[in-house]
């Protein structure tokens, strides 16, 4: 029914066509992005992983690939990320 609806309208199916349009754009975009993250998690890694072993921190942000990539999350969210 939905469907029936938004070929019947033509404003309605050409807004549905240009958001179609600019999907293959919005993925490129989005794994371009992922890539710079990944590349900036194995940078951390590599120079902070060591941290808490040193005593330098409370928790291991910085130990793994995972950690990193979380910790790097958190401080694009802004989400607890003034207690790192």
């Amino acid at each position: 029914r939905a469907l029936r609806f938004v070929t019947q309208i033509s404003i309605l199916r050409n807004v549905v066509v240009a958001l179609l349009s600019i999907v293959p754009s919005i993925a490129a975009i989005f794994t371009l992005l992922m890539l710079i993250f990944y590349i900036f998690a194995v940078m951390f890694t590599a120079l902070f992983k060591d941290l808490y072993a040193m005593g330098y921190t409370s928790e291991d942000y910085f130990g793994r690939l995972d950690y990193s990539l979380f910790t790097l999350f958190q401080f694009l969210c802004f989400d607890e990320w003034s207690g790192i």
